[in-house]
Order: structure tokens, then sequence, then C-alpha cells
């Protein structure tokens, strides 16, 4: 199963894609051009490699044979071979996040969850093919019989970047912190209900015990990313919220983020650290290859395009289609100097659209839900705006084998949105043509982020006024669009959410997440069936039964109509500038090209020393030519097609 670390969500954590490599390379051979600065060290502590020697092998210490526990060495691998190390990857963000932090108020932002996946670290990850359990900071796993205890040995050669060592208390501690309702996410009432407290039996075995069967359960154990117990001591959660919001708390992972490269509002720089314990684990081969990866904050679009064709940014993702369409073959594509590719993944479809407020009128009416999904022409965007790029939801699990497919697509249909607003009490109007209800006016307001977002709003704006309702648009930045949305307060609001596979309900769907802050459960569902069905879901242990649970919560959503759903892509367009080596797959199989547990552009792309060269020398020459390659890339489609025809799928670069 995948497990991806999900602190919107507060964890089931779901657990880390391993990104490793087949082999090293001799960096001592290869020539990358500088940066202005080198990988870092913050070690405060010369802590000696390997195992305390006054813990024994029985408890994890020197000689720990492993007998009785499980483990894995024959995983799949993500890194290449060819890796080098150095140099700088630069790319954008439209918003600065509200923090930085890995748990607590705010931390579900794309860009947390990305920044976290490179600074701390699981007990546990999984194969990137797979999904099986692999190693991370646990060289060792064990269920007991009844499947509640799950124990964990920690590698002894584990450190924080200060240089101490990590420990089972490091796991109770973090733990601890996730039980204080002072993080203000609605996680600690579920580890409190569904774990006791962990114990450190000793200084590297760790062990947790459930308090009800369920396969989710050790997922959930193996995938919270661990904090220093040395630097919780004494911290509050309200403490922590508020030292460590710009200002991360070291970990155990290849990067840092120092309190001086926190520029607020405009960028952050993530450092590669010289010292990072796990850099000669099989999980690290070929992995965490830029010396920097910087992050500028632009909030135009069309400024965000310009810089990246000016190389000052060196990756961008092109997210409208008829920029793809009409503005991604200029010179320099044309020349090979930037790449140009539509990569296809099995990277889940997620929610996306608008978000209704079921808590309060209008949208406490499931009429008036249906009546502005009616409302919402998809068909048109798809064909006017978007070259009929796009596919559109009936689902909240998209593109994983959870979606149901008897659910219905609403189209457009103007009467028959009229027909339910009327039945709604919708049938009065003023003397501008608008709804009324009870003398009060269907008066919206629509908050968004992007210009580009205009050009399908302003139709569905149009299409709103034709049907007797006042819907008025206004442009925010995403900051505080999130803080809205998290705070609930909208009646209607733009929301995107990454898919799961497999889902994890109890943290986005269930009714006691619509009161939760933090939660994804924006519009507010509560439904009792959904509820039984996510505690079942949690508890069965066969696959297929699962499958058949969530396609029921699926179409209770679907039937519930929280959102006006809005459409998804199977694959990533991107543009970068023609330096950069990868492995075949390009992106990880399950994830965006930026997020999920291992950040692919950021965790296993490099400076490909060849390119740069050539890439340097055809900025200076325009007669030069560089390869340009295919536009589209299939490499995990292949790899699906291959399972579905009964091969087991080793992948190797």
């Amino acid at each position: 199963m995948k497990l991806r670390n999900s602190l919107a969500n507060i964890a089931i954590l779901l657990l880390a894609v391993t990104l490793i490599s087949c082999g090293g390379k001799d960096e001592s051979k290869v020539k990358v051009k500088k940066t202005e600065t080198q990988p870092i060290s913050v070690k405060k502590f010369d802590t000696p490699p390997g195992a305390d020697p006054s813990v024994s092998a029985e408890m994890g210490g020197n000689g720990f044979t492993g007998d009785g526990w499980t483990t894995s060495t024959s995983y799949n691998v993500l890194g290449s071979s060819k890796a080098v190390k150095g140099g700088m990857m630069t790319w954008s963000i439209p918003d600065f996040p509200a923090t930085l932090r890995n748990y607590g108020k705010d931390e579900n932002s794309y860009y947390t969850r990305m920044a976290s996946s490179l600074m701390y670290e699981s007990l546990l990850d999984t194969d990137p093919v797979t999904q099986d359990y692999s190693p991370r900071l646990a060289t060792h796993w064990q269920i007991s019989e009844d499947k509640k205890t799950f124990r964990f040995r920690i590698n002894p050669n584990a450190r924080w970047a200060d240089g101490k060592p990590v420990v089972a208390e490091d796991y109770v501690a973090t733990f601890k912190l996730l039980l204080d309702p002072g993080l203000l996410t609605g996680g600690a009432e579920y580890y409190q209900e569904k774990y006791e407290m962990p114990v450190a039996e000793s200084k590297y075995i760790v062990s947790i015990k459930a308090k009800n069967v369920g396969w989710i359960y050790f997922a959930g154990a193996g995938g919270i990313r661990l904090l220093p117990a040395h630097l919780l001591e004494g911290v509050t959660a309200k403490d922590f919220l508020e030292r460590f919001n710009y200002e991360p708390m070291p970990g155990s992972g290849p990067y840092f983020i120092r309190k001086e490269d926190v520029d607020k509002g405009r960028s952050i720089t993530l450092r590669r650290r010289s010292d990072y314990w796990g850099e000669k684990e099989p999980f690290a081969k070929g992995m965490y290859n830029f010396d920097i990866i910087k992050t500028d904050v632009v909030q135009d679009e069309t400024l965000q395009f310009e810089k990246f064709k000016k190389g000052e940014i060196d990756v961008y993702s092109v997210n409208r289609a008829q920029w793809w369409a009409e503005k991604t073959d200029f010179e320099e594509v044309k020349r090979g100097i930037v790449q140009k590719k539509k990569i296809y993944n099995q990277n889940p479809g997620g929610t996306s659209g608008l978000a209704l407020n079921m808590r309060k009128p209008p949208f406490d009416d499931k009429r008036v839900r249906t009546a502005f999904s009616m409302l919402y022409d998809r068909k048109k965007f798809n064909e006017k705006l978007f070259y009929n790029s796009y596919t559109p939801l009936k689902s909240f699990f998209s593109g994983t084998p959870y979606e149901n497919p008897n659910n219905s697509l609403i189209n457009f249909n103007l009467d028959s949105a009229i027909l339910l607003l009327e039945e709604a009490g919708y049938k009065d109007k003023n003397d501008q043509g608008y709804r009324m209800k009870n003398g009060k006016v269907l008066d919206l307001e629509l908050t968004y982020t992007q210009p580009s977002q205009e050009r399908y709003l302003t139709i569905f704006q149009e299409d709103l006024k034709r049907a007797g309702i006042k819907l008025n648009l206004k442009q925010i930045d995403g900051t505080t669009q999130f803080k809205i949305g998290n705070e609930r307060n909208f009646s209607m609001i733009i929301a995107a959410w990454g898919g799961q596979n497999p889902p994890s309900l109890e943290f986005n769907v269930i009714s006691k997440t619509a009161d939760d802050p933090n939660s994804t459960n924006w519009s507010g569902i509560k439904n009792t069936r959904i509820d039984e069905l996510a505690q079942l879901y949690s508890t069965t242990f066969d696959k297929k039964e699962r499958v058949k649970q969530v396609r029921e919560v699926d179409s209770i959503i679907i039937s519930i109509q929280p959102y006006v759903l809005g459409w998804y892509a199977d694959y990533t367009r991107l543009l970068f500038h023609n330096k950069f080596g990868f492995p075949k797959w390009m992106v990880s199989r399950f994830d965006d090209y930026y997020g999920g547990a291992e950040p692919p552009i950021f965790a296993f792309w490099w400076i490909d020393p060849a390119k740069f060269a050539s890439y340097e020398e055809a900025l200076k020459d325009k007669s030069k030519q560089l390869p340009t390659g295919e536009v589209d890339e299939t490499y995990w489609v292949d790899v699906k097609k291959r399972e579905e025809a009964g091969e087991v799928v080793t992948i190797t670069d």
C-alpha cells in the first residue's frame, strides 16, 4: 500500500515513497559549476558512528541480527547511478506559505509538505513500484500476532542535523506533541482514540499499540515524521507553533532551512546538508543532489512564465492548456535549450472545484448545491478554453481503483437548475432580475487567486446571472484564501486537494473533520454511513473489500454534492531548462512532479555536467541546436500495462 505524509490530514501519515539509487558515481571526476553556497553543516554534537556500546544486540545495539523481525533489502529504486551532486535548482510558487512547520496549524500547504519531506524522516518508506514497506529511520519492524502492537528498530547510525543520535525517545516525544490539541489541527483526538502511548523499550527499539485491529494503524505508526526529543523538551504545542513557524526545527533529513534563508514574502532556500547520516544508505543513493533548492514567490502567472523564459526560474509547470498549445513552442524550445515534456503517471486525480459551505444558507440546501453544479459549464470551459485537455471530475477518488464507476456526471442544464432553485424557495426576483428568498437576494462572493481563473469564472458568473444569481468575483492572495478556507469563513471557495491512493478517510470526509480546523473537509461533510464505512475501511485487511467500501463512500459524497466539481489530468506539463539529468521515469509513479513523500524533481534530478556545458554554449551561440526529444513521456503507463499483463516489474535506470 502507498502511504504519504499528508499532515493536512495530520496523519495517518501516508507513508513515504522510497527514492533510492542503483549506485553512486565518483563525484571527484565530474565538474559541476559551483554555486555561491556549498552544502552546509549545522552540527553541534560529534557523536561517533554506530550504536551505543552499552545497548545489547537483543535491544537493537551492535550485533543485532534481525531474527524474528521484518526488513527489506531488494526494493525498487528511483535514484540514478548517473546522478551528480552539486548545483542549484530554482522554481517558483504564487504565494508565501503560512508556516514552515511540519506539524500544527496551517501546515497543509503544498510547499510546507514538500520541504518537510526533505527535512524530516519517518521510520518506514515504501517501494515506489510495489508499495511494500522498506527501511528509512528504522532498519526492521515487527507486527504482533494480534496485529495491534508494532515494534521498530531504529538505525543506530541515524543522526539529527545537530549531530545527536536518533533514538526511541524521539518517537515518543513526537507522538506526545501530536497528542497536544494546542497544535490546532484536530489530530490529537485521533491519536488518543487509536493508539496507546508508545514505549521506548531501549535506545533503539520503540513500540506502539493500536487500540483496534486495522491495516491502517501500522501505516500511521510507521509514517510519523520524527522530531528530536532534546529540542522538544519543555515545548508545548503553543510554543511549537510560535517558535518554529518560520524557523524550522532541525530534522534528520538531507536538507535544512536556515533562519537567514527565509525572506518572508519573497523566497525560501533549502540547503543540502554535507553531513547527512543517510548519505551512504541504499535509499539515498542517487538522491538529494542539489546543493540548493531555491523557491521564489512570484504571484503573477505571466511574470512567472517570463522569468522562466529568461532563465531566472529553472522549471515551470504549464497549468494553462491555452499556454501549452499556443505559447510553448518559442525559439528556445525549438532549439532544445528548453525541454517540453508531457509526463504521464498514476498520480491520483484528487478533488478540485468550488467547495460549498453546507453549514449555512444557501448551500445547506442540496437543491441549491446541485443547481450550482448544473450551472458550471465544464464542457464549454474544456472546449473553448482548455483545448479539450481535461477530464471532468465525477469522483473524490479519480485516477484510483477507489473511484465509483457508477457515479453520474453532472452536465450544464440551465432549465433544470432554475427549477431546483425555485423548489428551494428562490421564486421571486428583484428589479434587477436576481432571485430572492424571504426578501433576501441570492448574492454570493467567490474569491480566486490567479488572473487566469477569470476566464472560466466570468463565464460561470454570466450563467449564474441567467439563472437569477448574483456572483461577485474578488481576487485575493493564496495565503488569505487558505486561511479563509481553514476557518470555514466562506459560502463558496475555490479548492484543490491532491489525491491519495489509498485514501485516508478519517482525515477528510468523516463527520468530525467538518469541525476540525486544518482538515480538508471545507464543505462540512457529515454523514453517519460514511463514518461507518470509514471505520470498516480502517479495520478491513482485504483490499478488494476496502475498494468496495470506498466506492460506496464515493457514491454518497457525490450524492451529497458538497463541491461544484472541476476537472483533472493524468499528466503533468513541464518546461525546464536543458541542463538537468533525471532517470528515464522522470517523476515518481504516484505523485505530482513537486510533491508526495519525496518530491521528484528536487529529490532525484541533478545538474548533468555535459548537458549544462552544452546548454551554456547554446545560450551564447544561437546557431547551436540541442536535442529536443519526445514530448510525451509514458514510462509509468508502460509499467502499468506490463503489470496488467501479469509481469512482476522491477525498474532500472
